[in-house]
């Protein structure tokens, strides 16, 4: 019986390739292309199970054109080298075939455990039957060609500064890594800014890779911002520009053109809708009954941030009223701590501090906070017995304004200034201390 393949790489037909990997024999392939995999490999469908000569594996989807970038440069393998360099040529006569790497189950313990794919798996065994597997042939030492024997017509060796080598090197972009760049969706400025080359030299090099020239590029772009931008559920416009990389008025300007190319009126959005009791009701049901979030957008038109809003992330959630954000207010007022209006009130300390944030700095709020700081004003003595105990004899916070008949708020304020008076008397010192040097 042949050994099971600590790893198996594959690359799907037309012109494709698979590899089997042994731990043994190939120590560093393996260990380059199982990083590759464990970082980069798509989410959808990501990891699932498959059976293969009777032997249970992990597998998973990469990029095709990065992976073949990757396998080019960094895996030391000779034959898995030529065979991504002669795929790396032919993806612009195409479409890119599908890659797949596919771990031993036996090999990769602590893999948390997959979902069952059945249709990938199917997909992938068809692949494994038709491929054409070849050995890594793993590079152990560099290749040393013997020198001649004869001295004899020996031209005279050039020799190159290595600052001009290094120079060279950095002037000259990586045509694989641009379009890899490109396949895994940067931007093409980003990509300009990493390889030190011009916009006009991506452009050509996706049109010689990809057939598409650089307006075309452009278009497709603004395409998928005007797509995003009308899609149902709805997307913020902020969520747009995380997703795309671009400013809102690039947002604009694709969809913009998409309208005028296609003839289309454009109308002005609509504002985001405000849900009724009675659709949370409605809404979390539905939840309850299995129904999908991108479903119940779709049918509200509704973005996610709104959804969340109204019936939070999880079942226990519970919308906070006005009424009680302002007691939240009022609280810290009366000098109740974060933890401590949180508390009282049932709510997290962050629903807390989005409360008092909003309100902290209006004037209405500043008086309201002088007028009940002063209800208990403490002498010059009892103030600083207050601070002392707090800042050199170690007693608590709690402890000393509970004993005082004061608040949080106001003992924060009185060590605070007992601390600027301190800074401001050093200073004052350091600089009678100058001016005697001086004399």
């Amino acid at each position: 019986m042949a050994d099971i393949a600590d790893l198996i790489v594959l690359v799907a037909d037309p012109a494709g390739f698979g590899a089997e990997v042994f731990s043994k024999t190939h120590e560093a392939v393996l260990s380059e292309l199982l990083r590759n995999a464990l970082i980069h490999y798509m989410r959808d469908p990501g990891w699932f199970a498959i059976t293969f000569k009777e032997n249970r594996f992990y597998a998973c989807q990469l990029v095709t054109i990065p992976l073949l970038a990757y396998i080019k440069h960094r895996v030391p393998a000779r034959q898995l080298k030529e065979a991504a360099e002669r795929l790396l040529t032919q993806t612009g006569h195409f479409s890119d075939p599908a890659a797949w790497i596919m771990v031993s189950a036996d090999f990769l313990t602590p893999l948390p455990h997959p979902e069952v794919n059945v249709w990938h798996a199917q997909k992938l065994k068809n692949s494994l039957e038709k491929a054409v597997f070849i050995d890594p042939l793993e590079i152990t030492e560099p290749e040393i060609k013997a020198a001649p024997d004869s001295k004899k017509n020996k031209a005279p060796v050039k020799k190159e500064n290595p600052s001009q080598n290094a120079a060279k090197k950095k002037a000259s972009p990586d045509a694989d890594k641009i379009i890899e760049r490109v396949m895994l969706g940067w931007r093409v400025s980003d990509i300009c800014k990493e390889q030190n080359c011009s916009e006009s030299y991506v452009y050509k090099l996706i049109k010689k890779h990809k057939g598409s020239s650089a307006m075309d590029y452009r278009w497709n772009q603004w395409e998928l911002i005007a797509r995003i931008y009308h899609s149902r559920p709805k997307k913020t416009i902020s969520e747009i520009e995380k997703a795309c990389g671009v400013s809102r008025s690039v947002i604009y300007h694709a969809v913009k053109k998409i309208a005028n190319r296609d003839g289309k009126d454009i109308s002005r959005r609509e504002l985001e809708r405000k849900l009724t009791p009675e659709d949370v009701k409605s809404i979390k049901i539905k939840l309850s009954q299995g129904v999908l979030r991108k479903h119940i957008m779709a049918e509200y038109n509704i973005t996610n941030a709104t959804l969340i809003k109204y019936v939070g992330t999880h079942e226990d959630y519970k919308t906070v009223s006005d009424e009680l954000k302002e007691y939240a207010v009022r609280l810290r007022v009366q000098g109740k701590t974060l933890q401590e209006t949180a508390d009282i009130i049932g709510v997290t300390v962050a629903t807390v501090k989005r409360a008092w944030s909003k309100k902290k700095d209006s004037h209405d709020i500043k008086e309201k906070r002088v007028k009940y700081d002063n209800r208990n004003v403490l002498s010059k003595r009892d103030r600083d017995q207050a601070v002392n105990a707090v800042l050199r004899d170690g007693h608590t916070r709690k402890q000393i304004y509970t004993q005082y008949g004061i608040n949080a708020l106001t003992l924060r304020r009185y060590i605070r200034e007992a601390q600027k008076r301190e800074i401001e008397a050093l200073k004052e010192q350091d600089n009678r201390l100058d001016e005697n040097e001086d004399q």
